[in-house]
């Protein structure tokens, strides 16, 4: 009797031990992580921030319209954010780095029930949309859609030499027609070369100076998430696309 009950406790406490070491914990200060009400089986929504905006990555015009209570009654998901510093951004072996981090939450949370794999989005601005584009081509099978705004290409030869790798991938390219930091050219000349490689579902659009300034952007015309955001259009096809997940 005695060595049956010795046997339950020891392994009951290898069972305690395994499931603490198996948890997972998302570090705040490096990640912003909103769950929705339900969550389970919800879509996530990866947002890549621009450059300069690592203290705000969970206040950034993307994040706060995708968790608002509005948004959300429409569009439930988790929305994975994060603090991507300077440093970071300038080097493409540490953006590999980040990706394969945020890679890894992503599939915590799938197999954890929370994120439906056939769900998983991405987004960025600027520096954030060459990390989506970067992103994108890392994991190509794991994406369902995805939305580029005046992505710094320019800044990344990579990202342009291997866009073969995402051709099969949904993604609406914005860019502001004038924007004066990154030229629409760069978002044209992606959008080109994707349907050159016999990709179905892609799309570019422009926006003019009044449509950036009434939503809210500055005159250098370099906020397409401000535009995006303000489009609903957008997120209905976002949340629209699927993807088959690996096994």
């Amino acid at each position: 009797m005695k060595k049956n009950f010795l046997c339950c406790l020891i392994l009951a406490v290898a069972m305690l031990t395994l499931a603490e070491c198996s948890s997972f914990k998302i570090d705040k200060s490096r990640y912003y992580l909103y769950t929705p009400k339900d969550t389970k089986n919800q879509p996530l929504v990866i947002v890549f921030h621009g450059y300069g905006e690592a203290e705000n990555a969970e206040s950034t015009m993307v994040v706060s319209t995708l968790t608002s209570t509005e948004s959300q009654s429409k569009h439930p998901c988790y929305v994975l954010a994060p603090h991507i510093d300077d440093n970071t951004f300038l080097a493409e072996s540490s953006r590999r780095g980040l990706y394969n981090e945020v890679k890894d939450i992503s599939d915590h949370l799938i197999a954890e029930g929370k994120v439906n794999p056939s769900a998983i989005y991405c987004m960025g601005n600027s520096f954030g949309g060459l990390a989506t584009v970067e992103f994108l081509e890392a994991y190509p099978e794991d994406i369902a859609g995805a939305i580029v705004m005046c992505p710094a290409l320019t800044y990344s030869r990579d990202s342009t030499t291997n866009l073969s790798k995402i051709k099969d991938i949904p993604i609406w390219f914005a860019h502001a027609t004038n924007d004066n930091v990154i030229p629409v050219d760069v978002s044209r000349s992606a959008v080109s070369t994707l349907k050159a490689m016999g990709s179905e579902n892609v799309s570019l659009t422009e926006f003019s100076d009044r449509e950036m300034l009434s939503a809210g952007a500055l005159s250098g015309f370099h906020q397409a998430d401000f535009a995006v955001m303000a489009d609903e259009s957008f997120m209905e096809w976002l949340f629209s696309q699927s993807c088959t997940p690996r096994p």
